[in-house]
């Protein structure tokens, strides 16, 4: 520093002789983009494709809601296998919406995930769909946000054309490649496809193109994941079959039917469901003033309970002597009374009780409405709490079939931290999973992980006896590249290459002499070096792993000093997976 002496006396001057040094970026940040419930932060609404960075699950919750609620039904069905109990079959009432961002949040945070931004395109529609251009608005919003290391778009599998799909998948990539900061996770759709051989082609051919593949890996297939739907109010899930048989078949409507409330009013005839000849239907919710009769015996709801019509004596007895007498009736149930109840009992026993209690108001009469004939509908006198039971654990057993892409990326952050970005996010295990939905064969991965064409490699994702689902494959899509084929050796370069370059920019307009060459120089040595020490290069001395070169006569002319230019070379032996381990064997002759 050049300092001016004006006065006598003592100056002190430090003097620099460490150089900077190099701090390693972030290598595992994904960029979700995708639909959510609600863009809400702090009591406002913030703009759609506003990157917001969240820490958890319990962020993504807070600002962008909860998944959409999907629309599911279920089945009962005979038991099976010597089984006692009804088999429950949860399904999708219609498609599923395609609304998938928030479950794949959910497993990367699941797989080790950390910071991440959300990107979120709009809310959820009325009538669910997926809009490319919108999803691509969301992609474009991810350029200006830098600290974004890995792109990740769940509900690209849902646009309605293999040329859509391209488009996107092609754009991630473009956008890599024009930051060179950045890596691209895909999904490989499965469709209705029926084998991985028809899935590689169709992806190879339709899905991707040939262009920046260096900087993108893709993964196959969809996973059974842990992520239980969000769905409507169990209560509205309708009942879509009841196969069981018999007389109650099919009395139930929605699940509400099956674990409602059973309270002391006979069901309305505007309120009659299938009929049967066993059992007088109950409903939690009657409406005040509301009548309905049985054989001419009319009963009125009202707010001290069921009042009988102005012919009968307004007591327990004659309801029950009236009911008894009535010549449709008394062939079907059998009244009984006891103080203020009438118990109205079937005498053909249903699978599930008969007993149904009625309330009357002992005060007086109602309006009498009367119906032409006996009006029976089924119904039960107790909920069945072994089919509500039985209905909620499939309910909560019915989890997403997702893509490995957003579990893909967890995965990517788990592995990066416990052994970083230069091991391959491979042979490891992803949590909260229960299997592929498609079983790969070592066959069917030849044709996966190898493409002699176009070089597109597919990452399989298998389920191995004893050691659970296991991401299967570290090839990028330039699977024929030498130099770039491997996951951990693009992302270490892209690693490498971001923190260099912006522990550099301190040396822009500095004089580009010796001096700032030697300090350049110094700096990345030592950022190469503790690498080396960690094991991301190989080579038994610094000098086999890495290099940096920069100076006149070296990496650059007079020329390039004239024209303002310091050129700087940097090359890494960086550590490569162990992909196939051949073990050979032979005979040795015995010779003692």
């Amino acid at each position: 520093m050049a300092l001016t002496y004006k006065h006598p006396g003592v100056y002190v001057e430090e003097i620099s002789t460490i150089p900077p040094s190099i701090a390693q970026v972030e290598t595992a940040i994904p960029g979700f983009i995708g639909y959510t419930a609600k863009r809400e932060k702090n009591g406002s609404t913030f703009d759609i494709n506003t990157p917001q960075r969240i820490t958890s699950m319990l962020d993504f919750e807070q600002y962008f809601g909860a998944a959409f609620p999907e629309v599911l039904e279920v089945t009962i069905d005979n038991p099976e296998n010597g089984s006692a109990l009804p088999k429950i079959v949860v399904a999708p009432a219609a498609d599923p919406s395609g609304y998938l961002l928030y479950y794949h949040v959910k497993m990367f945070y699941e797989n080790g995930g950390g910071p991440c931004f959300i990107i979120s395109t709009g809310t959820f529609n009325a009538v669910p769909a997926i809009d490319k251009t919108e999803l691509k608005n969301g992609l474009d919003a991810c350029e200006r946000e830098d600290e974004i290391t890995l792109l990740v778009i769940p509900e690209l599998v849902n646009l309605t054309s293999a040329s859509q799909i391209k488009e996107l998948n092609d754009a991630m990539l473009a956008q890599c490649a024009k930051l060179q900061d950045r890596f691209a996770i895909l999904d490989a759709l499965q469709g209705d496809l029926t084998t991985p051989y028809l899935v590689a082609d169709k992806f190879r051919n339709d899905y991707v193109s040939s262009d920046n593949l260096k900087y993108g890996a893709v993964y196959y297939p969809q996973i059974k994941s842990g992520a239980i739907y969000n769905r409507v109010a169990d209560e509205n899930i309708l009942i879509a079959a009841d196969n069981r048989g018999g007389a109650n078949a099919g009395i139930y409507k929605s699940v509400g039917d099956v674990f409602k409330p059973i309270t002391d009013v006979i069901k309305t005839a505007a309120q009659v469901g299938i009929a049967a000849s066993t059992k007088i239907t109950i409903d939690a919710t009657p409406t005040e003033n509301q009548s309905t009769s049985i054989a001419g015996i009319s009963l009125t709801f009202g707010p001290e309970g069921i009042a009988i019509d102005g012919t009968t004596t307004a007591t327990a007895k004659s309801l029950k002597d009236v009911i008894n007498a009535n010549d449709d009736l008394k062939l079907l149930v059998l009244a009984d009374s006891t103080a203020k109840v009438v118990t109205i009992t079937a005498l053909k026993l249903g699978a599930d009780g008969n007993n149904i209690p009625v309330v009357y108001d002992p005060k007086g009469g109602a309006l009498a409405v009367t119906l032409e004939s006996p009006s029976l509908t089924g119904g039960f006198d107790s909920v069945d709490f072994v089919l509500f039971n039985q209905i909620k654990a499939a309910l909560n057993a019915y989890t997403v079939p997702l893509y490995p892409s957003g579990m893909m990326a967890g995965i990517m952050a788990r592995v990066d931290n416990d052994r970083g970005v230069w091991k391959a996010p491979a042979n490891v295990s992803i949590r909260t999973v229960d299997k592929p939905l498609i079983t790969i064969s070592d066959e069917e991965q030849d044709y996966l992980n190898v493409d002699p064409t176009g070089g597109k490699s597919i990452n399989a994702i298998r389920k191995f006896a004893g050691k659970g689902t296991l991401v299967w494959g570290a090839r990028t899509l330039a699977g024929n590249d030498n130099e770039w084929r491997y996951v951990p050796v693009r992302r270490l370069f892209i690693m490498v290459e971001e923190s260099v370059k912006k522990a550099t920019e301190f040396v822009v307009f500095e004089p580009n002499d010796a001096k700032t060459w030697v300090r350049v120089k110094a700096m990345c040595e030592n950022f190469l070096n503790q690498l080396w020490r960690q094991g991301a290069l190989a080579g038994a001395k610094p000098e086999h792993a890495y290099f940096v070169n920069v100076g006149l006569g070296i990496t650059m002319t007079s020329l390039d000093i004239l024209e303002g230019r310091l050129i700087i070379e940097i090359g890494m032996a960086a550590v490569r997976p162990a992909e196939f381990i051949i073990l050979k064997f032979s005979h040795l002759l015995a010779k003692s």
